[in-house]
């Protein structure tokens, strides 16, 4: 069958049709990117999205969503979209629907993409492993945190709230950055400081008179050319790297998976950065952490083949 699938976050609300047998995704149609602040909500954007394929959309759906998907309406932490369950079916002319949140989408395409979706990055170069907790993790907008859990029985996929875990600075100058975005907002959380408008608060933090917005810091922090944004980056690399660290101790798991494109973005600065170190950083859970294979999510849309495959798994099961 066809089915729509959406993977929408704070900035970008992405859409694609793809098709499943046999409970796996056998093909996913090229996307259709739409600016989230550019609509009042979902049902606005999913009618663009009909009239950009040009024919009428399925009426079968995957959607998911950068938020707490609990059974009540998900209400976006960076977004102003609302999406109601209740009233989902009417809105959007459907005839069934599964809504999960957008990283227990990458967790599901982790498990369907299997070790052609994935990269090597840091730690053993070996398989993320077949049985245990494998932590899904990602910086966008916010920072995307699952597990995803393979059992004997099937594979499970927890979603979690991790992100908004408090940030434990480990050096003056994390310190520094901390207590700078607590004065802001009341507290500092790991997704104030390691997500993509992470950097220009590290950056604001450290110099509080630099005004540049976010694009341009990112785009010198990628270069490396320009010291405030490279001295920013790598904080920003290291605070990721014992940020999941923590959270595979947390989850109890041997394997990890980083998704989203700035983490992409940021592949080839990331053996060279303190990330690993951190990561490993754990006391007497040090050899533990350095036996762990941290991969990179390659596939150009994850969270549209996530989304899929946790519909072909419900599905198939029904």
């Amino acid at each position: 069958m066809e089915i729509a699938v959406a993977d929408i976050g704070g900035t970008n609300a992405r859409f694609a049709v793809a098709r499943i047998e046999g409970g796996k995704v056998v093909r996913l149609g090229d996307p259709v990117v739409l600016r989230a602040a550019g609509y009042p909500g979902l049902a606005e954007a999913w009618a663009d999205f009909g009239e950009a394929i040009g024919r009428p959309l399925p009426r079968f759906a995957a959607l998911a969503l950068a938020g707490p998907v609990t059974g009540g309406p998900v209400r976006f932490i960076n977004s102003h979209w609302v999406v109601d369950p209740a009233t989902l079916s009417a809105d959007l002319g459907l005839d069934r629907f599964t809504l999960l949140n957008d990283f227990g989408a990458m967790a599901h395409a982790v498990d369907a993409l299997g070790s052609d979706g994935l990269e090597h990055l840091c730690g053993p170069d070996v398989p993320l492993p077949e049985r245990g907790a494998i932590s899904v993790i990602g910086p966008g907008t916010g920072l995307g945190v699952a597990i995803l859990l393979r059992r004997a029985q099937g594979s499970v996929v927890l979603e979690t709230e991790g992100a908004h875990i408090h940030y434990a600075p480990l050096d003056a100058r994390e310190r520094q950055v901390s207590e700078a975005i607590a004065r802001l907002y009341g507290r500092t959380s790991v997704e104030r400081v390691v997500s993509g408008p992470g950097l220009g608060e590290i950056v604001r933090a450290l110099d509080p008179g630099d005004a540049r917005p976010d694009p341009e810091l990112w785009a010198a922090a990628v270069e490396g050319s320009e010291p405030a944004a490279r001295v920013a980056r790598d904080l920003f690399l290291a605070s990721y790297g014992a940020a999941v660290g923590d959270l595979s101790l947390a989850h109890g798991s041997l394997g990890v998976a980083l998704a989203g494109g700035l983490t992409n973005r940021l592949r080839h600065l990331l053996p060279c950065s303190a990330f690993h170190v951190r990561f490993c950083d754990k006391g007497r859970y040090r050899t533990r952490h350095e036996g762990i294979p941290v991969k990179l999510v390659t596939h150009p849309q994850p969270g549209l083949f996530g989304a899929a495959a946790a519909f072909a798994r419900e599905h198939s099961q029904t």
